[in-house]
């Protein structure tokens, strides 16, 4: 492990902006840059006086998101635009509310709570494709747009029991899916403007764009405290994680979550998990578009597994599809960077961090760390293939965090990705236009910049 002193290398950028414009602008660039010129532990001066600190070694990662996570929370510029989309939820609450949260939690999110949840993960995808199959010719569309529908259609069925993307208002629970659709992706848009931007408007101005998002707001909230009423209402209610939301009780005092608590978890949960599903679903679809031969390894994987109309698949059963979607987010880590600020002072690998100091944990970089991966930059699924794992350091990989925080849908995601890789390549080949340009855009999540252009080939 590289060892630097209290003055380690630093990055010092513009003379009053520092590091800030860069870090806006093109922050996986910076921060690999860093990484080249000055190792697993590097300064980035902010502003004259602040310094951040881009730690890349795994050593790092154990040590702040596990070792020493007590010491560590997200820092207000991650939390504060987050808030008021999400409320108080699991992402972003802290202290004995966010413990209080999690155990309340914990058990939706059991394995065996959630392989209830498979056949509707492959219900809404088969059912996605029959709409694609039914449009007739083969044109070209945005990979990133179908999974965004996708990912939101499974992701509201599995949480709320109400298909969001439907177009049809009596198709579900809310009235309206289509408004509540818009809602959602204009209030997340707007949330996440103050990670792309420098030009920081107060929310309180009447601006069109806090105008919309607040209209935006109201539907969702109205939508969701909706759902939340007619569930505590019903005496069969359906087996989603609404339902197991608010049965959920403390072991200790017996409380429940209030109205407001559960809806500000709904909508964690849905924008958590369909925006990382995005992500990742859409990175494996272009890594796949550039390697025929697995694609039709991964097919094969599947019709091994299943016949006809049966769609009793599991996770478990598509070896080749969990490696694939976990060698994808190797890659393109959805959470590309885990931000985190100091409570108190301490040393991590030999580098001071003062009280209050921001440090930065970078999935972009450690998952391409040649120390710990051979051929880091090339698409090999086979490494995550059972009985292929090497004996890498435990925070060489870590696309979901770790420690007490790590992201309480992991189980999830592991089951609905491989799943909905499995079903759609069952259906289609999905080839690449030739000509474009794919690069990576540093969000909230990693998303490919200007989608992926694909054909859908039925098989």
């Amino acid at each position: 492990m590289s060892i630097w002193s209290q003055s380690a290398p630093a990055l010092r950028g513009h003379w009053l902006l520092g590091c800030l414009r860069e870090i806006y602008k093109d922050p996986l660039g910076l921060y690999a840059r860093a990484w080249r010129e000055h190792g697993d532990y590097v300064r980035l001066r902010l502003v004259p006086g602040v310094y951040a600190h881009l730690l890349s070694h795994p050593d790092a990662a154990e040590h702040v998101l596990q070792k020493n996570a007590r010491n560590y929370r997200k820092p207000e510029v991650l939390t504060k635009p987050m808030r008021l989309l999400i409320g108080n939820g699991l992402f972003i609450s802290e202290g004995d509310f966010w413990l209080r949260q999690r155990r309340l939690m914990q058990p939706a999110f059991h394995r065996q709570q959630l392989a209830k949840l498979a056949p509707l993960m492959v219900s809404a995808t088969e059912s996605f494709l029959e709409q694609r199959q039914a449009a007739g010719s083969v044109q070209p569309v945005d990979i990133v747009d179908e999974m965004t529908r996708l990912a939101l259609r499974i992701a509201s069925i599995t949480l709320l029991g109400s298909d969001l993307t439907a177009g049809d208002p009596s198709s579900g629970s809310c009235r309206d899916a289509d408004a509540i659709y818009e809602a959602y992706r204009t209030s997340f848009r707007h949330v996440c403007q103050p990670m792309k931007s420098l030009k920081l408007l107060p929310g309180w101005l009447p601006t069109p764009a806090n105008r919309a998002f607040a209209r935006a707001r109201k539907v969702l909230d109205r939508a969701v405290l909706k759902l939340i009423e007619a569930r505590r209402q019903t005496t069969s209610p359906p087996a989603d994680l609404l339902s197991l939301l608010l049965a959920a009780q403390d072991e200790d005092t017996g409380g429940r979550m209030t109205d407001q608590q559960v809806r500000d978890e709904i909508l964690t949960l849905l924008t958590a998990g369909h925006e990382t599903m995005v992500a990742a679903l859409s990175w494996a679809w272009y890594l796949l578009g550039q390697h025929p031969r697995v694609q039709e390894d991964l097919a094969d994987e599947v019709h091994g597994q299943i016949r006809g109309t049966n769609t009793s698949l599991t996770a478990e059963d598509l070896p080749l599809s969990r490696a694939v979607f976990e060698e994808a987010m190797r890659l393109y880590p959805p959470a590309w960077g885990v931000p985190r600020q100091a409570i108190g002072p301490d040393d991590v690998g030999g580098l001071s961090i003062p009280a209050k100091g921001v440090v930065f944990l970078c999935q972009w970089i450690t998952h391409r760390h040649p120390e710990f991966w051979p051929k880091p930059d090339e698409f090999q699924p086979e490494r995550f293939l059972p009985g292929r794992e090497t004996k890498r350091h435990r925070f060489a990989y870590f696309p979901f965090g770790g420690g007490p925080r790590i992201c309480i849908g992991n189980t999830f995601a592991l089951m609905e990705g491989p799943l909905v890789l499995a079903t759609i390549a069952r259906r289609f080949r999905v080839e690449l236009l030739p000509g474009q340009t794919v690069v990576p855009d540093s969000g909230f999540t990693l998303r490919p910049k200007d989608g992926v252009k694909v054909l859908l080939r039925p098989r």
